[in-house]
């Protein structure tokens, strides 16, 4: 096997462009040849999962607008430069012309047509086109990836551009329950080890045990760690914030502590995120939350490798299954720093028994924005303990938030119908 990939139809097996040829040879060398057919994705993830490529093209625009073919190089193979060899882009000058209100439609217009995504482009480390009209209608799109025309990739050859490396800051709280933070932070530090973070700790007033006292020794030991000791349990929505307020991440982190990491997770949530500006979070499956992030798995906390397996296995089967929903649960939540600049923090009007994650995400949506689940990223989540185990009545508690939010959202849409004009 060689450490590069080009990937083409089937059908173009025996009728490559000698231009785009010369194009290929001069950025890959020596490098293997994947045919592709529809009935082949099975395939094609095998051999990915099997070699570490350094560049792979992908090229002609049927397969470049597939764009489960370009996830799935991408979280299968992360490290490699990806480059797509002549898209089609009349779709995307359409885009372009549109005026940002339109975006949904002419969005939509793009993912039914024979015209690649613009969310393709995002993807990819590098673009050649036809001429120099395109190259500019790219870049006007997407800064950070290099375009080039074929002529000048034949010519001179194709220089990459450094993507921006982003620090996350991972905000989780505590209260008490010593014994699950030390899994949560060691599973942490084990399988987070694609993508520069901070950990900013905020305890919510522990007493029993010495949640506080490891805290500290962890700030003492690692640069990378913050810590917030409140004296009372200020609930999950204040502390929250307390813990973006000095987060520095170009991305925000909500993470329960009472969860299992698996390899790659947090590299394959931000790659989402990254793939589309109008994806403002991004939530990953599981095994105890509700609605369309739930998978089952039949392992326990205890059994760490039975809980990387199945993330292995959730990863090749749901390699670039990403899927936009409605609402995701706050046990693990990223969050762009521009979403909390247009839509703020946590409503501080939620104490203990949630909701507070329900009401975020209809302001995320509200504010335009989209909220994917990564479906091939799976955490394994023990839920429901902090409120038996610090003597909490989560029903009761749970009861008034449902009663908050729906008050909230009632006043909300009764404000937004007084604004309406006459006979609408």
């Amino acid at each position: 096997m060689s450490t590069n990939l080009l990937v083409i139809s089937a059908n173009q097996k025996d009728n490559i462009d000698k231009k785009h040829s010369k194009c290929i040879d001069k950025i890959l060398n020596k490098h293997d040849v994947f045919y592709f057919e529809e009935t082949s994705l099975g395939v094609l993830k095998t051999q990915l999962l099997a070699n570490s490529y350094a560049t792979i093209i992908v090229t002609y625009p049927e397969l470049i607008k597939n764009y489960r073919i370009l996830r799935i190089i991408k979280v299968l193979n992360p490290k490699a430069k990806l480059v797509l060899l002549m898209p089609q882009i009349s779709n995307l000058k359409e885009y372009v012309k549109q005026n940002d209100s339109l975006y949904d439609e002419v969005h939509g217009l793009l993912k039914k047509s024979s015209g690649m995504e613009v969310s393709n482009c995002q993807l990819s480390d590098a673009v050649i086109v036809e001429n120099a009209e395109d190259v500019d209608l790219i870049k006007k799109e997407i800064s950070n990836i290099s375009v080039d025309t074929i002529d000048e990739v034949i010519v001179k050859g194709l220089t990459f551009k450094d993507k921006p490396k982003y620090l996350v800051s991972i905000v989780m709280l505590t209260y008490n329950q010593l014994d699950d933070t030390k899994i949560c932070v060691e599973s942490l530090f084990k399988h987070t080890t694609d993508v520069n973070y901070e950990l900013i700790f905020v305890d919510n007033g522990s007493t029993k045990d010495d949640t506080k006292t490891y805290l500290e020794g962890l700030k003492e030991k690692y640069s990378n760690v913050k810590v917030i000791l409140n004296e009372t349990n200020l609930g999950f929505a204040c502390a929250n914030n307390q813990g973006v307020e000095i987060s520095e991440g170009e991305y925000v982190l909500l993470l329960n502590n009472d969860v299992i990491l698996t390899d790659g997770w947090l590299g394959r949530m931000v790659l989402v995120a990254e793939s589309d500006k109008k994806t403002g979070i991004v939530g990953p499956c599981t095994n105890h939350a509700s609605g369309r992030q739930v998978v089952v798995f039949d392992g326990s906390a205890d059994d760490d490798d039975a809980i990387q397996k199945f993330g292995k296995d959730i990863l090749s089967k749901n390699a670039g299954f990403w899927f936009s929903v409605s609402r995701i649960i706050g046990f693990c939540v990223l969050i762009k720093r521009e979403v909390l600049f247009n839509v703020g923090v946590l409503d501080e009007m939620f104490g203990p028994g949630g909701y507070e994650d329900f009401d975020y995400c209809m302001r995320v949506k509200q504010a335009g924005y989209n909220i994917v689940i990564a479906g091939d990223t799976f955490i394994y989540h023990v839920g429901g303990k902090g409120y038996s185990a610090n003597n909490m009545d989560y029903d009761v508690l749970r009861t008034k938030n449902i009663e908050l939010l729906i008050d909230k959202w009632t006043k909300n849409v009764l404000e937004i119908m007084e604004k309406l004009p006459d006979g609408i």
